[in-house]
C-alpha cells in the first residue's frame, strides 16, 4: 500500500535507506504508461535543487517548498570535481565530463546518458532546444568568433555560424521558442531566429538594459512568460531584485511587479519561468541559496520585496531584506525540473 504511493525521487529515496528496502523495492522502468500516471499524480511538481557532493559521492535533491532533501548515490557520471555544469532544462542535464573529454546529457530521474560528438572548440553558455530523445534538439554553443550548433538526433557534427556583424561577448543564451536568445556584455540583446537555416537572422533588441535603482553591480538573466520576452535584475548581493517586460513596439524595458500565477527559478548556469503548480509559489524567484538558520531554500517575493523561506506549515517564514544571512553551495549546482522520460 505505501509503495503504490511512493513515486520518482521518494521511490529512489526509499531504496537508498538500507540494503532490506533496496532489496523491498526492485528498480521501476518509469517510462511505462503505469508509471508515468503514478509520477503524474504523486510526484513533487516544482523544480528540485540539485547539488552535487563530487566527493562524497551523493546527489542531494531538495524541495523548496517543502524542505524535503531526497539522496541518490552519485553514479560516475557526476564523480570529478572538474566536471562542468553547463546547462539544465526539461528535466535533462547538459554538462562537460572530462573524462571523456566531450558534452554529456544526463538525466538523473532515469539514469539516461548521451554522448555528444567531441567539439574542437572550448564552447561557452552552451544552451538546447529541447529534450534529447525529441527530433528537435539543439544544442548551442559559443566561441569568440562563432557560434556552433548540433542536431542531436539528426547531423552529428557541430556546424559553425557567423554572423554579420560579429556577437560581442556572450554572457548567456537561451532558447524561446524557436529564437534564440543571447544577452551579450554592456546589457547588449540579441535575437537569432531560424538558426541554422538559410533564412536565419540576426537582430538587435534596441530597447536599452534598465539602470533600476541597484547601486552594486547587477547580474541580468532573461527568461519568457506567457510569450513575453523579462528581464531580471539582481544586485550582487541580493539588494536589489527588478523585473522588467520587455515592450516590442516602443522598444524599452517596462518595469512589472507581479508574475501572477508564474515562478521563476535562477542559478548560475539555468534560469526559467514556469506556471505555478502550487498558489504559495507564485509569484517568486527561487534562489540557489539556504537559510543560515533553517536550513530551507530562499525565495525573493514580490508581495512583500523581501527575501523569505517556507517553515515547516510551508508558510512563509522570516525575512531577509539581502543576501546576508544566507549560505550558497560551493559544490555543483543546478535547478531541475523532474522528468521520468
Amino acid at each position: 500500500m505505501i509503495m503504490e504511493l511512493c513515486v520518482g525521487v521518494e521511490y529512489m529515496n526509499f531504496r537508498a535507506t538500507c540494503k532490506q528496502c533496496l532489496l523491498a523495492a526492485p528498480l521501476i522502468k518509469w517510462s511505462n504508461e503505469t508509471s508515468l500516471r503514478r509520477l503524474q499524480t504523486h510526484s513533487p511538481v516544482s523544480p528540485l535543487l540539485m547539488v552535487v557532493d563530487t566527493r562524497r559521492g551523493i546527489i542531494t535533491f531538495t524541495d523548496p517548498l517543502l524542505g524535503d532533501n531526497y539522496f541518490l548515490k552519485n553514479s560516475k557520471v557526476l564523480s570529478d570535481e572538474h566536471d562542468r555544469l553547463c546547462y539544465s532544462r526539461f528535466g535533462w542535464l547538459l554538462f562537460w565530463k572530462r573524462d571523456l573529454n566531450c558534452l554529456v546529457f544526463f538525466n538523473p530521474f532515469t539514469n539516461d546518458l548521451w554522448e555528444l560528438p567531441e567539439t574542437e572548440h572550448d564552447l561557452e553558455n552552451l544552451c538546447f532546444s529541447a529534450p534529447p530523445t525529441s527530433l528537435d534538439c539543439m544544442v548551442v554553443g559559443f566561441t569568440t568568433e562563432c557560434v556552433y550548433i548540433l542536431y542531436v538526433n539528426q547531423k552529428r557534427t557541430w556546424r559553425g555560424l557567423r554572423f554579420d556583424p560579429d556577437l560581442p561577448p556572450v554572457c548567456f543564451s537561451g532558447f524561446y521558442g524557436r529564437d534564440l536568445y543571447v544577452s551579450c556584455e554592456q546589457g547588449k540583446l540579441f535575437v537569432i531566429t531560424n538558426i541554422g537555416k538559410k533564412d536565419q537572422s540576426l537582430e538587435a533588441v534596441e530597447a536599452e538594459a534598465p539602470k533600476g535603482y541597484c547601486r552594486s553591480r547587477t547580474q541580468y538573466f532573461i527568461t519568457n512568460c506567457d510569450e513575453h520576452t523579462l528581464l531580471v535584475s539582481v544586485g550582487e548581493c541580493g539588494e536589489a531584485v527588478e523585473i522588467f517586460k520587455h515592450n516590442e513596439y516602443e522598444e524599452k524595458w517596462e518595469k512589472i511587479d507581479s508574475l501572477g500565477k508564474h515562478t521563476i527559478y535562477i542559478c548560475a548556469t539555468t534560469w526559467f519561468c514556469i506556471e505555478a503548480k502550487e498558489p504559495k509559489m507564485e509569484n517568486k524567484i527561487f534562489f540557489p541559496r539556504l537559510h543560515k538558520k533553517n536550513k530551507r531554500v530562499v525565495f525573493y517575493s514580490l508581495d512583500t520585496c523581501r527575501y523569505h523561506t517556507f517553515d515547516a506549515q510551508n508558510f512563509q517564514g522570516e525575512h531577509l531584506e539581502d543576501f546576508f544571512g544566507t549560505t550558497h553551495h560551493v559544490s555543483l549546482n543546478v535547478w531541475i525540473e523532474p522528468s521520468w522520460s
